[in-house]
C-alpha cells in the first residue's frame, strides 16, 4: 500500500497500481509499505481516506495470464515451479500442464483452457492465498476473492462454512465490510486519479499535467484484442464466477468478434485433471 497524511491506497495486482503508485509519490510525501496487502483495522478506523483501483475483470484474466506468460507474476510461479516446498504433491506432477498453457501471449486456446482451470473449485489449493480454505469457492472467481481480501475487513468469517453458503451472502458480506471510499478505474486511470486526489485535497495545474503526461508502466503488446480471446463460454464464466464484481462496477463483457482467433493459436494436446 501507498500511504501518507491524506489516504491510503490499496494495490490490488493488475489494476494499474503500478503507475498509480509512482503518480502518488509524486503528488503526496508518503511511503510504500508492502505490496498488495490490506489495511490495518486501526488504519481503517482513521481519518485517512482509503482508495483502491479495479480493473473489468475480463481484461483482468487475460492480463494475468499474459503476465504469467513472460515469466512474472506469483500466481504463475505457484503453478509452474516443481521444486517448491510450498506446493502439493498433486502440483508437482502437473506443473508440466500450467507450463504448457503459459507458452504464447498469442495462443487463444491456452488462455481459455488455463482460465477454465482457474475457475475450477477443485484446483483451488494450488492457486495459493488461502483461497482454497475459504467457504466460497464454489461460486466466487480469483478476482473476486482478491478484491474481497484486499478491500473488506472482517475476512475471516469468509472461512466459516455456512456463514456465506450463496451469492447473495457474498453481496450483503462485501456491502457491509468494503471500507474502500474511492475506486480508481484502471481504464479512466487518469481522471479517476485526478479525482481521488480532490478527495482530500485542490489539484493544480501542474499536476494533472503530471498525471495525464505519465506513460503507462506497463503496456500490453498482445497481438490480438480482447475479444478475440474471448468466446461465449469463457465470458459466461467469468460473468458467473465474479459476479460481484461485474455487477458493482457495471463492467460489460468483450464483444466477441466474428471470427475469433483461436485459429492462430495450436491446439493443447492436454487432458487436464478436472
Amino acid at each position: 500500500m501507498f500511504k501518507c497524511d491524506q489516504l491510503i491506497y490499496i494495490e490490488m495486482q493488475k489494476t494499474g497500481s503500478t503507475s498509480i503508485k509512482s503518480l502518488l509519490s509524486n503528488l503526496f510525501h508518503g511511503e510504500q509499505i508492502g505490496m498488495h496487502n490490506a489495511a490495518t483495522q486501526d488504519q481503517i478506523t482513521s481519518n485517512k481516506y482509503i482508495i483502491s483501483s479495479i480493473r473489468n475483470p475480463w481484461d483482468w484474466y487475460l492480463s494475468l495470464w499474459s503476465f504469467g506468460v513472460l515469466g512474472d507474476g506469483d500466481l504463475m510461479k505457484r503453478l509452474t515451479k516443481r521444486n517448491d516446498s510450498r506446493l502439493s504433491h498433486e502440483l508437482s506432477e502437473n506443473v508440466t500442464l500450467w507450463r504448457d498453457l503459459y507458452d504464447r501471449g498469442d495462443n487463444v486456446d491456452s488462455f481459455r483452457k488455463w482460465l477454465k482451470l482457474i475457475h475450477n473449485p477443485g484446483n483451488s489449493h494450488f492457486m495459493g492465498e488461502g483461497y482454497a480454505n475459504t467457504a466460497i469457492v464454489s461460486f466466487c472467481g480469483f478476482m473476486t476473492y482478491r478484491y474481497l481480501y484486499l478491500c473488506c475487513q472482517n475476512i475471516s468469517e469468509l472461512i466459516n462454512p455456512g456463514l456465506i453458503s450463496s451469492y447473495t451472502d457474498l453481496v450483503q458480506f462485501e456491502k457491509n465490510n468494503c471500507y474502500i471510499s474511492f475506486f480508481i478505474r484502471q481504464e479512466s486511470l487518469k481522471d479517476n486519479l485526478c479525482k481521488a486526489v480532490e478527495k482530500v485535497r485542490p489539484i493544480t495545474r501542474e499536476e494533472k499535467e503530471l498525471i495525464y503526461g505519465a506513460e503507462k508502466a506497463l503496456v500490453s503488446k498482445r497481438r490480438f484484442l480482447i475479444s478475440d480471446y474471448y468466446d461465449k463460454e469463457s465470458i459466461e464464466l467469468v460473468r458467473s464466477r465474479d459476479r460481484l464484481l461485474v455487477t458493482k462496477f457495471d463492467y460489460s463483457p468483450p464483444q466477441i468478434a466474428e471470427q475469433g482467433a483461436a485459429q492462430y493459436g495450436e491446439s493443447a494436446t492436454l487432458h487436464p485433471r478436472q
